[in-house]
């Protein structure tokens, strides 16, 4: 940092913490001065706006007051052009905040001093975070993912697919017919209610599948099968399929 810049920088500390300093001010008189002051913005030399915490002014006042403006000027940091030198280091600290939003700047510093022996500063962690736009508040804001949705008991839905299996006859001849796995699976508990191989993927065989799975476990509130074809299962044959489950569950 060149003297001109460092200049600068104090300079712009003193006039932060003027009226804070002031000797005559009392203990409760000086701390409700520091709070306002933290509550503004204060243009940086470098043309940014910034806030201060209540530390940070308290710790530039007694600065101050051990070595006047010389004292506020920045300090030589001892891990300057480490992200330079090991840039994967930054890469590493952004997994890190990725990983766990709210984990501080000092705590990644600390992991990567751990994991490397590698010393990096917190402002220079929370620096490279903010370049990706990776603050906590930020990704804290974002909408949060819920685990997935299941049914709140057993038979309230069950969910039904079918999936393509081996050729039969095998190995394959010209008679050969993919053989279709007809699955029911109940959504709450995921038990397998019942599962059949058929030669046909058509209403029938998803008919006498429902009506194995009723026999063992009852009627479900819900059936959910997902036909992407209307061919496979029109209307009429759905309608006459819930028709007998529910002619099966009185009789059952």
């Amino acid at each position: 940092m060149d003297n001109d810049h460092a200049e600068a920088v104090a300079l712009h500390r003193w006039a932060v913490i003027a009226e804070a300093a002031n000797a005559r001010l009392e203990a409760a008189e000086r701390g409700a001065l520091v709070r306002v002051v933290a509550a503004r913005s204060h243009t940086h030399p470098d043309g940014s706006s910034r806030r201060y915490s209540r530390a940070t002014i308290d710790r530039w006042i007694r600065a101050w007051r051990r070595g006047g403006l010389e004292a506020l000027r920045p300090e030589t940091r001892s891990d300057t052009g480490a992200v330079r030198a090991h840039p994967e280091l930054a890469d590493e600290a952004a997994a890190l905040r990725l990983e766990l939003p709210t984990r501080s700047a000092a705590q990644i510093a600390r992991i990567l001093l751990a994991r490397h022996g590698i010393r990096v500063s917190e402002r220079t962690v929370r620096a490279q975070l903010r370049r990706r736009g990776l603050q906590r508040e930020a990704l804290l804001a974002e909408p949060k993912v819920f685990g997935r949705y299941e049914a709140g008991r057993p038979n309230e839905r069950w969910i039904t697919d079918v999936l393509v299996g081996p050729w039969v006859p095998h190995p394959k001849t010209d008679t050969s017919v993919r053989a279709k796995l007809f699955l029911i699976v109940d959504d709450h508990s995921r038990l397998l209610v019942h599962g059949r191989f058929f030669a046909h993927e058509n209403a029938r065989a998803c008919q006498e599948c429902l009506r194995q799975a009723i026999v063992r476990r009852g009627l479900p509130e819900v059936l959910y099968a997902d036909y992407a074809d209307v061919r496979v299962m029109p209307t009429s044959e759905r309608n006459g399929l819930w028709q007998k489950a529910n002619e099966l569950s009185r009789s059952a």
